[in-house]
């Protein structure tokens, strides 16, 4: 029978050293080739990968007793989800500054495979894997393939996961609250069999962000970088080319009234054109807000940002850019962000589409 083996929740063991910890093999570098990577990433002459948006994953495969990673995180309280041989994962949660965390221990030496999801929305902080050792007996093995099934999902807070991991009581200020693992983006590619990236950033819009600054770096701008917050360091789009992209923005747009009809338009299928251009025979598919609603004091924004979206699919002209309508879902009380449970509907209503639209 094989035995049952248990992943460590988290360790911090030292700070980052020049050398690999002692009782370690040599520290492989983050960006050799036994360990891939599935989302936007950058990966600095050294060999280290540095992560910004959220959902990005390091895929591995070991053989072992212990593997440790070694990582430099810009702020404190940067989660992880690690998940071994595809059990339910438990969290490792970075320091500020570096530090060595053990994300798996065993007495019993056997072959694994690993994955280590970023949780945290962009804004949250950005963190740097400099590489991952073993126990000195063991080695690191070829990570297992990707799927061949690419999705991308374009957006904001929501599409981040924000307080998808909410729990009654908790500070809502709090960074566990994101969980970019259970978003409706990573929810639906893992029913779909599919790699996903999240190009998100949350409080960002179209034209403006939800103080309605303009010049602050909104999806026009952060979608072609590989760090969300660093212009220096672009993405090539040909590194992943998606077979279907969610865009769920306006949330943000809206947040201070109602935008122009033409400036925001023109600006959104301005941005669709800049994903086709990336992606030219990808299933485009545009959401409603599941934040935004009708109310008193605002305005029937939802129905106004509804018929804007209409209005957008029908000056493209593309019979693979399609409306995919959404409820507005109550979220987490006094925050509006959509709950975990909410996310699994999103994704319900959205999976029929795709599945339809791609013949999957």
């Amino acid at each position: 029978m094989k035995q049952k083996l248990t992943p460590v929740v988290l360790a911090l063991l030292s700070a980052v050293a020049s050398t690999a910890a002692a009782g370690s093999t040599p520290l492989m570098s983050a960006n050799d080739s036994p360990v891939t990577f599935e989302g936007r990433h950058a990966t600095d002459a050294s060999g280290a990968v540095r992560l910004g948006f959220p959902g990005v994953t390091a895929h591995l495969r070991f053989r072992g007793t212990t593997l440790t990673m070694r990582a430099e995180a810009s702020a404190a309280d940067l989660y992880f989800d690690v998940s071994i041989d595809r059990a339910a994962p438990t969290q490792v949660r970075l320091h500020q500054g570096g530090g060595e965390y053990v994300i798996y221990r065993s007495d019993s030496a056997a072959e694994h495979t690993v994955s280590v999801l970023r949780c945290n929305e962009s804004w949250q902080g950005t963190c740097t894997i400099l590489g991952f050792a073993t126990d000195p007996a063991g080695t690191l093995l070829p990570a297992p393939p990707l799927p061949a099934r690419k999705l991308m999902f374009i957006g904001d807070s929501v599409t981040c996961g924000e307080m998808t991991a909410y729990a009654a009581g908790r500070d809502m200020n709090d960074k566990i609250n994101c969980n970019a693992r259970l978003s409706y983006g990573m929810t639906l590619a893992r029913r779909l069999g599919a790699q996903c990236h999240l190009v998100s950033y949350g409080g960002r819009g179209i034209i403006r962000d939800w103080q309605g600054i303009r010049d602050t770096g909104n999806a026009p701008q952060f979608y072609e970088l590989a760090l969300p917050d660093d212009p220096a360091v672009r993405w090539d789009p040909a590194r992943y080319v998606p077979d279907a992209i969610g865009i769920q923005l306006g949330t943000n747009d809206f947040n201070q009234g109602v935008p122009d009809q033409n400036e925001f338009v023109n600006a959104y299928v301005q941005f669709i054109q800049k994903v086709r251009r990336d992606a030219p025979g990808a299933l485009i598919f545009i959401m409603d807000s599941p934040i935004v609603d009708n109310d008193a004091a605002k305005g029937p924004r939802r129905t106004i940002l509804h018929f804007y979206l209409e209005q957008i699919v029908a000056r493209v002209r593309d019979p693979k850019v399609v409306l995919a309508p959404l409820p507005r879902y109550p979220g987490v009380p006094g925050n509006g962000h959509p709950t975990g449970a909410e996310h699994v509907a999103m994704a319900d209503e959205l999976e029929p589409l795709l599945r339809k639209a791609l013949g999957w």
